[in-house]
């Protein structure tokens, strides 16, 4: 089936444009006079379910996408008006590509969540069950709008997670790539400098010297090596299941950015969890789909290690517990919400518990960062200018 960029007036004489899969452009036409669309002109753009080149949905897309169908649902709109029509106004050429194809499934008599299962990997499991929940309880709307509202927040989160990555990785780069930049071109020309001077030459000196020396010769290896670790590092987790594991878990150990990154986390599974068991899928269901959301092989075995308690017949805070799923805080506060019934609201309790020490943390280390890496750089320019200096201070004294 061939894939159709397609020009065309509405009911309302309005110019449409779009995208709608078809096998030749007599069906194309026809299935836009189903739509109340007059063909003006349009052209091939691709097969199957192949999205535009150049383009892609983008996370930012579902979650407008699930806030548009939750509003307009919510006014009454019948959700085959909804999608066709954004399928023909949204701006992203990938998503209206998407679109037209969940419109072609529903049409062939597919339900929503059963066209959204080709894009599983735009939508996610965790998304498609619970819209699978909304249509079967006729809750779609409420479903859409928890969803939504769980998509933007968890956006947020991978935001934070970013920034408290990426602006320390920028700054220590820069400082790096300035001390080497010094190590070949500055240094050498003050050592050549000072050895022709003669005189006796301090230990920072010689130091300085050294790490020149080894920079020089050695800049090709230090450039690669990083890359080449990096590479085999990344081959080695995918071909080994238990070093993943491993390598997961002591990521959650790395000083003050793990603990950051395993807060934030748990705050996502925690969300997840309540959205889902609030929607009505059975808690170790819940649980299952929710442990996916981690990112993370540790974390996610612990959980799953906690549903086969709860399905054995433990209870849920102990499954927890003995897991090592949750922190004894969390497994606290889960602990109330069982005995009291309200397990969807201690989840949320532990999710914003988790989000808010997350977002302190992070506040408190930017502030840091910049300061220390400046006093590193202070450090290496104090040493190389003792290095310089020294050396002819006691050579102007000798000269005296």
């Amino acid at each position: 089936m061939q894939n159709y960029n397609y020009t065309g007036i509405n009911q309302l004489g309005k110019r449409v444009s779009g995208v709608m899969p078809a096998n030749n452009e007599q069906e194309l036409e026809q299935k836009l006079r189903k739509s109340q669309i007059d063909l003006l002109n349009c052209r091939a753009s691709g097969k199957g379910l192949q999205l535009s080149f150049g383009t892609k949905v983008k996370k930012r897309d579902i979650i407008t996408i699930t806030f548009q169908l939750e509003q307009m649902l919510q006014a009454g709109v019948p959700l085959m008006e909804i999608i066709e029509e954004m399928k023909n106004t949204f701006e992203n050429d990938a998503v209206k590509e998407m679109l037209a194809n969940i419109y072609e499934a529903m049409e062939g008599g597919n339900t929503f969540s059963e066209a959204l299962q080709d894009f599983k990997k735009e939508f996610g499991q965790v998304y498609i069950s619970l819209v699978s929940v909304g249509e079967k309880t006729g809750k779609l709307e409420d479903i859409l709008r928890d969803l939504g509202n769980m998509m933007k927040w968890e956006d947020e989160l991978a935001s934070k997670a970013k920034k408290v990555m990426i602006y320390p990785s920028i700054v220590a780069t820069v400082v790096i790539a300035v001390v080497i930049l010094m190590m070949l071109f500055v240094v050498p020309e003050l050592l050549g400098f000072i050895t022709s001077m003669g005189g006796e030459i301090g230990f920072a000196t010689v130091a300085l010297i050294a790490t020149s020396s080894f920079i020089q010769n050695y800049i090709l290896e230090l450039l690669i090596f990083p890359v080449l670790f990096l590479i085999a590092y990344q081959w080695w987790r995918k071909q080994s299941p238990d070093f993943k594991l491993k390598s997961d878990e002591y990521h959650l150990k790395i000083p003050i950015i793990g603990e950051v990154l395993h807060k934030l986390k748990l705050a996502r599974v925690a969300n997840s969890l309540s959205v889902m068991y609030g929607a009505g899928v059975s808690f170790p269901e819940s649980l299952r789909m929710a442990s996916m959301t981690a990112g993370n092989v540790y974390l996610e075995h612990n959980f799953l290690q906690a549903v086969d308690m709860i399905e054995d017949g433990k209870e849920i805070w102990v499954s927890f517990k003995e897991s090592h799923a949750f922190p004894i805080m969390a497994v606290r506060m889960i602990k109330s919400g069982e005995l009291t019934g309200k397990m969807d609201v201690a989840l949320k309790n532990v999710s914003y518990f988790y989000d808010r020490e997350a977002k302190e943390m992070i506040e408190k280390i930017e502030p840091a960062i910049e300061p220390l890496l400046t006093v590193i750089m202070g450090f290496v320019v104090g040493w190389v200018m003792i290095a310089v200096l020294g050396p002819i201070y006691d050579t102007i004294a000798q000269v005296q």
